[in-house]
């Protein structure tokens, strides 16, 4: 199999550009135009052609038969969709610079895009500027000078990936690659439909949630309060709810990360949008004409409207542990999980739905990171109960409440689930209360307080382990080795069982009014750091490794692919006739300890339904 290394170059204008429509509205949009492709076979020269017809571009694809090659881009999740939407192509191997490029340039680099890529690697290939004169002009419009000069910029962009590539390959292992396909087929080879009307009643509740938000802000506070960064962290901190800081890479200065596009600030929204007092504080502050879930409404209900299919967009590599994230408006890791006590179908999971004849499998790791945690700290206790199948969260319970607790005590297991699931990173009490408190459950001052202690005086394995990676931290920032489980931590880096590695870039420790404490750099801005965050990364690191091997292994076992991959859950579509059996095969497949963890206790489960909801 060849590689050839695709470019297209497209009309765009001030209206109509990929930063205010969605990719496959563009692509399908009447304005749309093909201005030139770039293509490279293997490490040839680059050629560049330019056609009126789209018939034309067919006939150079079947030439250089793009169906039985492996193909490289940079951003293929745009280039591909071009050839599967105009030209019905999907080569067998899909390649993507961009997403390879998150996973082993992003904490080094505040974007990844292909210029600043390459000036960073210094691979002696630059990229061009040309195409900023390019706006508003159409093909027919360009002189022959003009051509030339875009062919140029074209030609050089082919020769730019393709010395990325070369370049990352040797540093992403190979199953890295295979993922990389995977995900970009959950967008170019979409599995499900979007319900309608679902999505209508999801945004009018959205919509009636955010004027409620608006207009119940907690007594004694004040939205001019709110606009001060001080006041706003003091409001914060008296809920439990930690500030988001941000340390900057040239200045060494803490700031809290409250501009509206800080990544902490985005994950505050994320967390605290159904708690009845952070949600309204958080919405007042932004002032915002729409929230990020009536954007996400919003944008579904145009694409079930135009689109008969639902194209999962996924950003590989997002996270610092290497999870997924969202990409076009459309976060589809924080689909917000199903509320059986509002007694209605007007939620999301329930508005992405299996064709007719399929049904939408969902299968998740049970408690991964909490097992991992144990595992990690060999916490004998949590690991005995997971190991002889006894419930956890009912025997932790049964200690915070002084009496035996079962499943049939609902609200107290569930407390206790919570602690078990958030407490194992080091959350302390008012962060307990302000989890809590999402799911109406409020805790005095002084339960919350005891919760903590009674989880850390259980669990005492886990707590010191905390320890452990806070001298990591100094092997990290200043050399030496330290074995972390499947992990070694030396300079810059805690280096993971699969070949990939968590960077710490420009390690330093900040001593400041605002924050004192170690901070590193990812995508450009700095980031906290201490021993719970160093457990809290491997472990979620682990946990991502275990699932996306589990979701290799199941294709390679059953020939099928994933819909959707949301953190620890892979989810199917599959033929309702053979559902049960599938399920039985996946859990199977998902129950196999990885070859890093043999002892690891794991466990998973599923379920399936006509919807994503009703299986998850």
């Amino acid at each position: 199999m060849d590689l050839i290394t695709l470019d297209f170059e497209t009309y765009y204008d001030k209206d109509f550009e990929l930063s205010k429509m969605l990719t496959e509205d563009y692509i399908c949009d009447d304005r749309f135009e093909i201005m030139m492709v770039g293509l490279k076979l293997n490490a040839e020269p680059s050629k560049v052609f330019s056609f009126r017809t789209l018939e034309e571009y067919d006939q150079l694809f079947r030439a250089w038969n793009l169906r039985g090659n492996a193909m490289v881009c940079h951003h293929t999740a745009f280039d591909g969709l071009i050839l599967a939407i105009r030209f019905g192509i999907i080569p067998p191997m899909l390649l993507d610079t961009l997403g390879m490029a998150q996973a082993l340039l992003k904490p080094y680099l505040r974007s990844v895009g292909l210029a600043s890529c390459l000036k960073h690697c210094d691979l002696g290939v630059q990229k061009g500027t040309y195409v900023g004169n390019m706006k508003g002009r159409r093909l027919a419009s360009l002189s022959p000078t003009e051509l030339g000069k875009y062919a140029r910029y074209c030609a050089d962009d082919c020769d730019g990936e393709y010395a990325l590539f070369q370049h990352l390959v040797k540093q992403l292992p190979k199953q890295e690659l295979e993922i990389i396909d995977m995900t970009l087929r959950m967008y170019l080879e979409p599995q499900f439909q979007l319900d309608f009307e679902t999505l209508q009643g999801v945004y009018e509740d959205t919509v009636n949630k955010k004027a409620e938000l608006l207009s119940s802000l907690p007594t004694g506070i004040d939205k001019k309060d709110l606009m001060s960064n001080p006041k706003l962290a003091q409001i914060l901190e008296g809920y439990g709810v930690i500030p988001p800081i941000k340390v900057s890479p040239t200045t060494n200065k803490p700031a809290f990360a409250f501009a509206k596009t800080d990544p902490g600030w985005k994950d505050l929204e994320d967390e605290y949008e159904d708690d009845p007092l952070i949600a309204p504080i958080l919405a007042a502050r932004t002032g915002v004409k729409s929230t990020l879930a009536e954007t996400r409404a919003l944008r579904l209900m145009g694409i079930a409207k135009d689109h008969p299919m639902f194209r999962v967009p996924l950003r590989f590599y997002a996270a610092h542990t290497g999870r997924y994230g969202g990409t076009e408006k459309i976060n589809c890791q924080n689909f917000t999980r199903i509320k059986p006590k509002l007694g209605h179908r007007r939620q999301l999971r329930y508005a992405v739905k299996a064709p007719k004849g399929h049904s939408v499998l969902a299968a998740d790791l049970s408690q991964i990171e909490v097992r991992i945690n144990a595992w990690l700290s060999n916490c004998l206790s949590l690991l005995s109960a997971f190991r002889t199948g006894r419930d956890p969260y009912c025997e932790f319970g049964s200690k915070i409440f002084h009496r035996a607790i079962t499943k049939a005590d609902e609200k107290e297991r569930f407390i206790a689930k919570t602690c078990i699931l958030g407490l194992g990173y080091g959350m302390g009490w008012k962060k307990l209360q302000a989890t809590l408190r999402k799911d109406d459950v409020r805790l005095t001052n002084e339960q919350a307080y005891d919760y903590v202690n009674i989880y850390r005086n259980t669990y005492r394995e886990i707590t010191g382990n905390w320890n452990q990676c806070g001298t990591a931290i100094e092997i990290i920032a200043h050399g030496g080795k330290l074995q972390l489980g499947p992990c070694m931590a030396e300079h810059n880096k805690i280096l993971l069982p699969n070949g990939m590695a968590l960077v710490y870039h420009n390690l330093r420790y900040v001593d400041s009014k605002k924050y004192k404490g170690w901070t590193y750099d990812f995508g450009g801005q700095g980031r906290t750091l201490w021993g719970g965050t160093i457990i809290e990364n491997i472990c979620q690191a682990l946990g991502r490794i275990i699932v996306m091997e589990q979701m290799l292994a199941i294709k390679k076992e059953l020939g099928v692919r994933p819909a959707l991959q949301a953190h620890d859950e892979l989810v199917y579509v599959l033929p309702t006739p053979q559902i049960a059996g599938y399920e039985q095969e996946i859990l199977k497949l998902m129950r196999i300890p990885p070859g890093f963890a043999p002892d690891l206790p794991i466990d998973a489960e599923a379920n399936h339904g006509p919807t994503y909801g009703d299986a998850k």
